[in-house]
């Protein structure tokens, strides 16, 4: 990792938490919770093999991305 990375790693880090000191806990589980369902309206999982899942867009029906990370 280099220095600018280390750098906006560490201020995002820094800014994480002071929300979570001004909010709480339950500001991050509410907006976690909007974006799961966001998620889900938008795309769908679809197996792959036996180890892995594509995300698929529901109305495009173009993969996305793989769970694993790997690239496609």
């Amino acid at each position: 990792m280099n220095l600018l990375s280390k750098k906006r790693s560490d201020a995002g880090r820094r800014g994480g938490m002071r929300t979570l000191e001004k909010y709480g806990a339950e500001h991050f589980k509410k907006i976690g919770a909007i974006g799961a369902k966001v998620f889900h309206r938008r795309y769908r999982l679809t197996p792959v093999g036996l180890d892995n899942f594509a995300i698929v867009n529901r109305e495009t029906n173009e993969v996305k991305a793989f769970l694993n990370g790997v690239p496609f």
